[in-house]
């Protein structure tokens, strides 16, 4: 498939689902209350399967490989103090600060956005080596995320432990592990991986972000944007220009660059101008943090990259 036909694969799955979402509440057609039960439903039941065989169809991956989700634990790390200055340096509040700082350093990375424009990228390759990038995201955002939200918001609801306790019994966290788990034991037991399981493959990818974004869709509000539209740009800032020009400089440290091919180069690129994370709100409404400011830098970052997409695919496709 060509550049251009996946182009418009990839907008008309992201925007044609949003648009769907957005309009089924609207026309009350679906309540908002029934975006979290989809999400979890697919995070419980969809992803896992999918992230077994994208696993068990990964094509030799060498130790470089082990390296992606490493890279993404660095540029949290690295975004930390960069967000909480930017937060100082523009005079924020107490909980406006730690909203603001997490929307910094944790970013729309798996099916919903980065791992499928991997995909569209370079395929089936590219969606799998998306989640890699992806599976230091969890531990960082459960321990360290939650440490500074704790920081920076009210009352301190759970404890690190309680909290990393929750991802491992939560079907919603622990199935996806469970689903690399699997995958990884096809790959060493079955490396044969049957032609049939990646046209299944091929249909699963863009049903998996079809319906989360349907979801997201459901519950998309526009109202916060022009209340904080400075920590907005800020945050976009942060996502489209200081998070790649230092994903580049990482990858270049540990080799990526000299590799004869470049898929792990362009993942680390398209997963570092993912936009902020729906996790940055939800880590806002658990500690008291400022939800309207968490909302705002989601949404416009959200709504910027599907503009961008284009741009990051051409720029990827030419490294």
């Amino acid at each position: 498939m060509e550049l251009q036909s996946r182009l418009i694969l990839m907008l008309s799955v992201i925007l044609g689902s949003l648009a769907l979402g957005y309009t089924a509440r609207k026309l009350r057609l679906l309540p908002e209350a029934l975006s979290p039960q989809i999400t979890r439903t697919a995070m419980i039941w969809l992803q896992p399967p999918l992230l077994a065989l994208l696993i068990w169809g990964l094509q030799a991956p060498g130790w470089q490989t082990a390296l992606l989700p490493v890279i993404l634990a660095a540029l949290i790390l690295i975004m930390w103090p960069i967000g909480a200055g930017s937060a100082r340096l523009m005079g924020l509040q107490r909980r406006q600060s730690g909203a603001f700082t997490l929307s910094f350093m944790f970013s729309n990375m798996g099916l919903t956005y980065g791992a499928f424009v991997c995909y569209i990228l370079i395929g089936e390759q590219g969606a799998a080596l998306g989640m890699i990038w992806c599976l230091s995201f969890t531990p960082m955002l459960y321990g360290l995320g939650f440490i500074i939200a704790r920081r920076y918001g009210g009352e301190e609801h759970r404890s690190v432990v309680q909290t990393l306790g929750d991802m491992l019994r939560g079907p919603e966290s622990r199935n996806p592990l469970l689903g690399f788990a699997a995958g990884a034991v096809l790959y060493v037991l079955l490396p044969e991986r049957p032609a049939v399981v990646g046209q299944i493959v091929d249909v699963l990818v863009p049903l998996s972000t079809a319906i989360f974004l349907f979801a997201i869709g459901l519950s998309l509000r526009l109202t916060s944007v022009i209340t904080y539209r400075r920590e907005a740009v800020a945050v976009g800032a942060a996502k489209f220009l200081i998070m790649p020009a230092l994903a580049l400089a990482l990858a270049w440290l540990v080799g990526y660059w000299a590799m004869e091919d470049h898929a792990l180069l362009q993942v680390v690129f398209v997963q570092s101008t993912a936009p902020a994370s729906i996790m940055g709100l939800v880590a806002s409404q658990i500690f008291d943090l400022d939800e309207q400011l968490s909302n705002a830098a989601w949404l416009t970052t959200n709504l910027a990259a599907v503009a961008l997409a284009p741009v990051v695919l051409r720029i990827a496709a030419g490294l």
